[in-house]
């Protein structure tokens, strides 16, 4: 395991977040399978704009690299490719920052072709400022000087930058026929006219423990369930199940990828396609950790992604997850679950089932001998309240949608029954 030194600014940026940040760090950087040996940390209205923190700071982070044999060094902040550059030569470490973290934890999760390719994408995004930085360094370093020097350094430059858009231009192509597989799959959806549920909330705030309570009321089948780990981004590849409500109604459950706060631009474009199930889904569970003391500023966060990938006009039911962890339950706009005891899930399912289906009507029908097979449609797809032979056919009697009744408004008993 690398040993990190972790570096936070306290700038005006994080008026009273300042420790939360820091600690989700932390969690970030075990995620990445990192000890941060040291925290150390620096008051400043503003991040020095040449090495983000004082010279006297940086001093002593480059002493206590060596003192700790660390690494890596770790900034909370944002850097610069000049920033990194300049602490790199000050400190002799790889210096890294919260969003090359981030980058590092999904490049080592991604699991499917297709987040592989939009880590990848996001990466190179990312780092050809950085990469461009190094390169030019490194040729000033071999030697030469004045306008010789120069040169060398903007060819190598322009051909490392080149290097990178076409690897880019590369991957967005296979990205293009990624997403061909994918909307076919999403058609092969719209035809089942199954309304779309998807999880979405602040990383680790128990989306897959949700997802699998739910499937656990459905089926018995393990194979069925996700995997969940408290650990931040242990969930980056979407997961689609069918889950069916008690009244034999279905609808798809989609699990997302977490949210963070300062979601990194690169990673927002690169998994809009990922994204794009909460974008299409019917209705949203914003799983929110009540538990957590920064909860609020996690649902701001969420909040803020959703209206960066346009899903912020969808319904939205909130969902308190982790109630067994509190004492107090005061939160009228949502609904309080606990995925460890499985306490209020049903509840949960049952406020699904009433935005999904909210114009279900009941409708009494009179089915021919010879139409007998749409009753077994309506067995699987409605309510039936009660069926009966009759002379000429089947009495039946099912609460549905609209859209079911329109299929069998020519069955129906008008008028004296």
């Amino acid at each position: 395991m690398e040993k990190v030194i972790l570096v936070g600014i306290n700038t005006i940026k994080y008026k009273n977040t300042f420790n939360d940040a820091l600690n989700e760090c932390i969690g970030l950087a075990e995620a990445c399978d990192y000890e941060v040996v040291l925290t150390m940390s620096q008051n400043m209205e503003y991040a020095d704009r040449h090495t983000c923190v004082g010279s006297g700071k940086l001093v002593e982070i480059a002493e206590q690299c060596e003192i700790l044999e660390a690494d890596k060094v770790l900034f909370l902040n944002h850097l610069s490719a000049s920033q990194i550059s300049n602490i790199n030569e000050a400190c002799g470490v790889d210096i890294i920052d919260r969003t090359g973290l981030i980058l590092e934890i999904f490049a080592k999760r991604a699991k499917t072709k297709e987040a592989q390719i939009q880590v990848e994408m996001a990466r190179l995004k990312y780092e050809l400022p950085r990469l461009v930085m190094q390169d030019t360094s490194n040729d000033q370093q071999r030697g030469g000087s004045g306008v010789k020097n120069k040169g060398k350094g903007e060819t190598k430059l322009e051909l490392n930058r080149r290097d990178i858009e076409r690897r880019i231009s590369q991957l967005k192509k296979e990205l293009v026929s990624l997403e061909i597989q994918t909307q076919i799959q999403k058609q092969q959806r719209l035809k089942s006219n199954l309304p779309m549920v998807a999880l979405v909330g602040y990383t680790n705030a128990g989306k897959s423990s949700l997802m699998n309570r739910i499937l656990q009321k459905n089926t018995k089948d393990e194979e069925k369930l996700v995997m969940e780990k408290d650990m931040l981004f242990a969930t980056l590849d979407t997961s689609v199940r069918n889950v069916k409500f008690n009244s034999k109604k279905d609808f798809l459950l989609f699990d997302t990828v977490g949210f963070v706060s300062d979601l990194p631009s690169e990673l927002i474009e690169a998994f809009k396609s990922t994204l794009s199930a909460a974008k299409e889904a019917s209705v949203l569970l914003h799983v929110i950790d009540c538990s957590n003391e920064q909860y609020e500023m996690q649902v701001d966060a969420t909040n803020d992604t959703l209206r960066r990938i346009d899903a912020n006009e969808i319904p939205v039911i909130k969902v308190y997850n982790k109630m067994d962890c509190v004492s107090v339950k005061d939160k009228t706009d949502g609904i309080y679950v606990s995925c460890k005891t499985g306490e209020g899930i049903i509840e949960l399912l049952d406020q699904i089932e009433t935005l999904l289906y909210p114009k279900d009507i009941t409708i009494e029908c009179l089915i021919p001998y010879s139409d007998l097979a749409i009753i077994q449609y309506l067995k699987q797809n409605s309510t039936v309240e009660f069926i009966k032979d009759g002379e000429v056919g089947k009495h039946i009697s099912v609460t549905c949608s609209n859209e079911i009744v329109s299929k069998i408004m020519k069955y129906q008993i008008r008028g004296e029954k």
